[in-house]
């Protein structure tokens, strides 16, 4: 490529080189997405019983193990590459992957003997993915089909997964590796700190299992999270021990290159094909290679060739996040880390004279740490929409430290093994370096505003960005052009960081329409009301029965921003069960609403007591409303129905405590009961103004003990939207509820089977959508379908 560029002409051709690359593969990557999408394991889930409904089962698999088992908060995570599968005895041989959790207590002592290689039979229950189906956020049932995984699952208990066979004998040899290596960092590292040993555990062998939620989440808002994920820069510091090493031992260069080659294979081998591993890995057998044929090639060279290699062994790697991330900071860091820190360097011998080599070396480090985020700065925010400038601080302790906690957690495994002894300096040397990783993200803590969250940028604003960005790093090009380009970045910067604070340029309704958007959450509940003038309101944040979800992160605020939110004007918590308020924090921390309303009190439910105190402490408003509170935003009328004033403190939540909703604009009503029950509802009914055009949220996900028959011909709804999880194990919404809105002539939409359900209207015609792709128009009482 650099040959071809020095000759007249040559750009052109690099140019059409790298479209034929890009063509080549694209149509790989359509071939195996189309494969992905025909796996013979999803072919037989849909032709089993109960597929229509996303779950089957439960069923018994055999398979291989691709990893070792990994500890959840829930129980343990098993990944099966599947072989067989039936009920009963009848099985039959088919292909494909699954990712089942097993829950109980028994899988403790069992976890151990689930090693990546192993043959195993286990009784499971199949689903597909939920897909969260919303503006903005893509279908993640098909993400997790391109990844190879197109089903999940759940074993009830540890006692219904059984070992029939040990794996073949790399495959034991490298489970055993490790187990030895994390046996022996508990042991030298462990007894300092059980934090430190599984930091230390996860660089040296990618077992991550051991780190805690908390400390995950204060790496990844640091922007240094990448340094415990072994990536190129672990694979760099082994290879060049491995270098250090056979030259101490005297190896001439060919036989060492060749040595250090086999040795980060077997590396590969022990720590499994992770791809952030086997890319690294082929950096450094790519370079090694040359080196023995007795070439020398450029960086820019080796990556592209990697990258080629990725794309034709596997295809949709490309699509990949990890894939993106890794090549573009490698790219940054390839074409411009060495001319800033260049610049910099010429620009302080001018005031200093001289340099110390640490200065130079700091320089170097700042200069890569900057390119690296500069390439992905729009990336990240497409991806996780999220900005750090603390990496670039933090960095400069990250890696080093990082650095220690690689090299002394190999010196302290090594001796563990033989000198136990010995092993203890080396082991406290790298629980400093691990604990002083962890504990630097504490500058966040003082300096909150270096991370924070904000909407993704637009096309346009990504090609200015990128286009300048481009002509930044390369050299050529004339003032002027240089200059645009420098402007052209500079704006776009502007505009990707303060996104979170400026009105958004698209996503709003139409002027002087009111939009509603029943959010596709799973088994939970999320409501956007958006009305005529702009002003906002969000009823229920979703979030899981467990509690332990972060859908309000991963959906509810991308959906959000995508509709053109980034403030909100009023959070509705119905009540306080997790599956409703779960996703509040997220919306709090990125949409600030200037008001909170809830129902009746639970005094010592504390995390509805922390909310208040955070939501009081930064100036917004937290309200009880209570039956009989109207207010008006707008030409929007909300009337609150349920609950009234309480005649006992609560000790816990309750379903019927639930805030009512009739939310009035024109002839049209919008009823959000939140999860009432049929008690409850010959309540409400009597409180209903009578309306041309009713559109009902289905009680409590559509429960049997919700909807009763009083209640469906009493609101007179001519739409029923259900808030429910496809293939939930509540088997929500009932065949009966269903049936029975169906009889009174209502149209009935399940977020979880059509996606986020969107009902816009001026007052008098109504138009409604799914993510789906049904389109419907209602006007004068007349349904009209479209396609």
């Amino acid at each position: 490529m650099g040959a071809l560029c020095s000759h007249r002409g040559g750009t052109v051709l690099v140019v059409l080189l790298a479209l034929g690359f890009v063509a080549g593969g694209a149509a790989l990557a359509s071939g195996r997405r189309m494969a992905a999408l025909e796996m013979p394991l999803l072919v037989w889930f849909t032709t089993q019983p109960g597929a229509d409904d996303g779950r089957v089962g439960p069923v018994r698999l055999e398979g291989r193990l691709r990893r070792d088992a990994t500890p959840r908060e829930f129980g343990v995570v098993l990944e099966l590459a599947v072989v067989r599968v039936g009920q009963g005895e009848a099985q039959r041989p088919v292909a494909g992957r699954v990712r089942l959790s097993v829950g109980g207590a028994e899988w403790a002592s069992q976890r151990t003997e689930w090693r990546a290689g192993r043959i195993v039979r286990v009784s499971a229950t199949l689903r597909r993915p939920d897909a969260y189906r919303n503006p903005g956020t893509g279908d993640r049932e098909k993400r997790w089909v391109l990844r190879g995984t197109p089903l999940v699952g759940s074993v009830k208990s540890g006692l219904l997964v059984d070992v029939l066979c040990d794996g073949r004998f790399p495959a034991e040899l490298a489970a055993a590796a490790r187990g030895t290596v994390r046996a022996a960092v508990d042991r030298s590292v462990g007894r300092f700190g059980q934090r430190s040993a599984a930091v230390v555990t996860a660089v040296l062998v990618g077992d991550r299992a051991g780190l805690d939620h908390r400390t995950i989440r204060r790496l990844q808002e640091g922007g240094t999270y990448h340094v415990i994920a072994i990536s190129g820069g672990n694979i760099a510091i082994l290879a060049g021990c491995l270098v250090w090493l056979g030259r101490i031992g005297g190896l001439r260069p060919r036989p060492l290159a060749l040595s250090v080659m086999v040795a980060l294979v077997a590396y590969v081998s022990v720590v499994g094909p992770e791809p952030s591993v086997i890319r690294a890995t082929g950096a450094a057998v790519v370079v090694l290679g040359a080196s023995l044929l007795g070439q020398r090639s450029s960086p820019l060279n080796v990556l592209g060739v990697t990258a080629i290699g990725v794309g034709l062994f596997s295809p949709l790697a490309v699509l990949d996040p990890g894939f993106l991330l890794t090549y573009g900071a490698t790219l940054g860091i390839v074409l411009g880390a060495s001319r800033l820190a260049a610049a910099w360097e010429s620009w302080l011998r001018r005031w200093t004279g001289t340099l110390p080599r640490c200065a130079s070396l700091g320089l170097m480090l700042l200069a890569a740490t900057m390119c690296a985020e500069a390439v992905l700065l729009p990336l990240g925010l497409v991806l996780f929409g999220r900005v750090s400038f603390a990496g670039l601080l933090l960095n400069f302790l990250a890696i080093p430290l990082m650095t220690v906690s690689q090299l002394a957690g190999m010196a302290a495994a090594v001796l563990a093994m033989w000198l136990p002894a010995a092993a203890l300096v080396p082991g406290y040397l790298a629980h400093l370096a691990a604990t002083g990783l962890v504990e630097s993200t504490r500058l966040l803590d003082l300096c909150p505003w270096l991370a924070f969250r904000v909407p993704p940028p637009g096309r346009l604003v990504l090609l200015a960005y990128y286009g300048g960005l481009t002509m930044v790093m390369c050299r050529g090009g004339s003032g002027r052009i240089r200059m645009a380009a420098q402007l052209a970045l500079v704006g776009a910067t502007v505009l990707i960081v303060s996104a979170g604070v400026r009105p958004a340029v698209g996503g709003r309704p139409p002027l002087d329409w009111l939009r509603v958007t029943f959010l596709d959450v799973g088994q939970a509940d999320a409501t956007l009301i958006q009305g005529p003038g702009g002003r906002s309101v969000l009823v229920d944040a979703a979030g899981s029965v467990t509690g332990r979800s972060t859908i309000g992160e991963r959906v509810v605020v991308p959906a959000l921003w995508a509709l053109g939110v980034r403030r909100l004007d009023v959070a509705v918590l119905t009540h306080g069960h997790p599956d409703h308020i779960g996703g509040f924090p997220a919306v709090w921390q990125d949409l600030a609403p200037r008001e909170v309303w809830e129902g009746i009190p639970v005094p010592g439910l504390e995390y509805l007591r922390a909310a208040r105190s955070m939501v009081q402490a930064a100036g917004g408003r937290w309200r009880q409303v209570v039956a009989g509170d109207r207010f008006e935003m707008e030409g929007l009328e909300y009337q609150v129905l349920h609950p009234p004033l309480p005649e006992w403190q609560r000790v816990s939540v309750r379903n019927d405590d639930s805030v009512t909703l009739d939310v009035r604009f024109g002839g049209v009503g919008i009823l959000l009961p939140g999860d009432i029950s049929a008690e409850v509802e010959s309540h409400v009914i009597p409180s209903l103004e009578p309306v041309s055009f009713r559109v009902v949220k289905v009680p409590h996900h559509g429960s049997a003990s919700s909807s009763s028959p009083a209640w469906v011909t009493g609101t007179e709804l001519c739409l029923a939207v259900v808030s429910a999880g496809r293939s939930n194990v509540f088997g929500h919404p009932a065949d009966d509820v269903v049936k029975r809105y169906e009889d009174a002539g209502a149209l009935v939409l399940v977020t979880g089977r059509d996606g986020a359900v969107t009902v816009e209207t001026d007052g008098q015609q109504v138009y409604v959508w799914t993510e789906g792709g049904q389109r419907f128009r209602f006007q004068s009482g007349d349904l009209e379908c479209g396609t």
